[in-house]
Parts: structure tokens; C-alpha cells; sequence
């Protein structure tokens, strides 16, 4: 198969203060996206890139996002994007020379929106990313090419922008976790599909994870969101009531007395059906107040539950329009990523 120059790629590579790694990511897109579009958006708080990296390190564009989410970080450089194909990816990422030749020939053989690449660890193992992914891993290899899969892992996801203008771009309320597996479920309530690749990259993984429990209790919101959004009534009430009992049992055996603290609201959050408030601050280095708050002040406890789950409202997707978060400079406040 000839080589591609992918000259119609847009790639985003989204950094937060480990610069060692970056210089291995770089290094490798050299020779994986010969004219490909370069675009590092750096959202260090504490580290971020010194002035003098742009210069060092010529056709490789540099904008500085604040530290708000991942999704906003790939929406600013979405925004910015003015080729077919959008490419985003982590820092702690390495391609090999192939890896986007067969991305987009996946991407043109399968008529997918989306493709997404085999992740291993820097020890060789397949990525984890839950027992049911790890199926779709398998088919994928077995298939030697490409498998649909319904979602694909937010180290590297190589799309269609003209998928992107039907859905827009990355959901800025989900803050850590779950926005790439919104992205997929987006795509797919239109109608596009996913594929995952029989095509290996390394991906580290964790080297930008705060060590807080913030992100886990993120996740745990975020994940239940997904449910609200697109899961039947069952499927969205069994889940709640499992993470609200998870949370329940947390907010007494957890470790640290903060970490209860913060477990204690989301199962409080859940129980009234009020998730839409993130435990972060204006950025992932910050908490929100109001939430610990919360934790703290309430004196309540859960009643006992049962299997019983009253149908909730439906929930409209996040009105995130292709104008506001890929090829328009002008409208939508991001902040950035993690």
C-alpha cells in the first residue's frame, strides 16, 4: 500500500505538563503525518510550555487552552481545523509510521465516521478499557484489518469532519472521563458507525492523572450521564441505583476523610436525580465548592432503597453545534484539558 502524506489531516495533540513525552509523540508523528497539521494544545497550570518551545520546534502550532476539560482542549483545536479528517490525541501517545495510512483506509473501507487504533501499555498489553471493549480488541485483531466497535478509546480517535458537522464536537460538561465514549454514542444516534483497527500504538496512559479522587468521582457522574442520555429506562435506573450504592458504601469506607466526603454527595446527588453539577472548579486543578460543600452541610441520610425506578424525563444531548466547536473561531468558551 503507497504511503499517504495526509495533507488533509488536522491533528491535535493535547498536552498537560509532561514534555518528555510530547518530544516522543512528536517525534513519531514525523514520520506517521509527513504534511499533517500539527496542532499542541498545552494545558499545563502550574508547568506549561515555556515561550521558547514554539520556536524550538517548527511546523508544530502551540496554543495554550486553560486546564478546564479534555473536551474543550480538543474542541479548541477543532475550531481551528480547516482539513477533512481531525485527529486528537493524548501526549503519552506513540504511532508507528503507519498508523494513520491505516486509519484512513479503515475509515474509507468500513464507511465509518470514526476510527480508533489497538492501544497497548508500555509493558505491551492490550489497553484496558472494560471487559466488553476488550472483546471488540480481540475481534478486531482477529480480523486483521477492522471490527465496528461502539465506542472507541479517547487516546486517538480519527474521524470524518463532515461526521463532525452533523453532531458537533467534544461534550465540555463531561470534565474527566466518558467524553470519548459520548463522541462515539453521538455519532451512532445519527446513524454513523465506529471502527476499531487492527493497528498498534503505545499509549502510557495516566502519566497526566491527578491523584485526587476528584477523577474518579467524575467518572462516576459522567458514566451515569451516558445512561441518562441514551439508555432505555431499566438499563438507566439499574445503573443509578448501582453507582448510588457504590457511592453509599464509599462515603463510609473510603480512606480519607475528604474522599467520604465527596463519595457522600454523589450518592446524595444521585438519590435526587441532580447530576449535572461537576465536583471540579473552573479547572481539573481545582475542586467546586459548592459540591464539597454540600457533602459536608447535609446531615441527611439515603433512604432505604428498592428495585423500583420511577421513569425519569428525557435529556436532551449537549447542544454542542458543529459552528460552536470545530471550523468557527468565534463562539464557544472551552477551557481545556487534563
Amino acid at each position: 500500500m503507497a504511503r499517504r502524506d495526509h495533507s488533509d489531516l488536522t491533528l491535535a495533540v493535547i498536552h498537560f505538563q509532561t514534555p518528555e513525552l510530547l518530544e516522543r509523540c512528536l517525534e513519531s508523528l514525523r514520520s506517521a503525518a509527513p504534511r499533517g497539521r500539527i496542532i499542541v494544545v498545552d494545558t499545563g497550570e502550574q508547568e506549561p510550555l515555556p515561550d521558547e518551545w514554539a520556536p524550538s520546534h517548527p511546523g508544530v502550532e502551540l496554543l495554550r487552552e486553560a486546564n478546564h476539560s479534555y473536551s474543550a482542549a480538543v474542541n479548541a483545536a477543532l475550531r481551528r481545523c480547516r482539513t477533512v479528517r481531525f485527529a486528537q490525541m493524548n501526549a503519552d501517545v506513540v504511532v508507528r509510521p503507519e498508523t494513520f495510512d491505516d486509519l484512513a483506509a479503515a475509515l474509507e473501507a468500513s464507511g465509518a465516521a470514526m476510527a480508533g487504533p489497538l492501544a497497548r501499555d508500555g509493558r505491551g498489553r492490550l489497553q484496558r478499557n472494560g471487559l466488553p471493549y476488550r472483546w471488540h480488541q480481540w475481534r478486531a485483531h482477529k480480523s486483521g484489518g477492522w471490527h465496528y466497535a461502539p465506542w472507541l478509546s479517547g487516546c486517538l480517535q480519527y474521524l470524518r469532519c463532515n461526521a463532525v458537522e452533523r453532531v458537533g464536537g467534544m461534550d465540555t460538561t463531561l470534565r474527566f472521563y466518558n467524553e470519548d465514549m459520548e463522541w462515539c454514542l453521538r455519532l451512532r444516534s445519527v446513524g454513523e458507525r465506529c471502527a476499531l483497527v487492527d493497528s498498534e500504538i503505545v499509549h502510557l496512559g495516566g502519566s497526566s492523572t491527578s491523584a485526587s479522587s476528584l477523577p474518579l468521582i467524575e467518572g462516576l457522574r459522567g458514566g451515569y450521564l451516558l445512561s441518562r442520555r441514551y439508555r432505555g429506562p431499566f438499563v438507566r435506573g439499574l445503573h443509578r441505583w448501582a453507582v448510588m450504592a457504590l457511592a453509599a458504601v464509599l462515603a463510609v469506607a473510603a480512606r480519607l476523610p475528604e474522599q467520604r466526603l465527596a463519595y457522600r454527595q454523589v450518592a446524595l446527588m444521585l438519590w435526587r436525580r441532580d447530576v449535572d453539577e461537576s465536583p471540579f472548579g473552573a479547572t481539573l486543578g481545582s475542586q467546586n465548592s459548592h459540591f464539597l460543600q454540600g457533602a459536608m452541610l447535609s446531615k441527611a441520610t439515603l433512604p432505604e432503597t428498592t428495585l423500583r425506578e420511577p421513569k425519569l424525563p428525557e435529556t436532551k444531548r449537549p447542544g454542542v453545534s458543529f459552528q460552536e466547536s470545530s471550523l468557527q473561531e468565534s463562539s464557544m468558551h472551552d477551557g481545556a484539558a487534563k
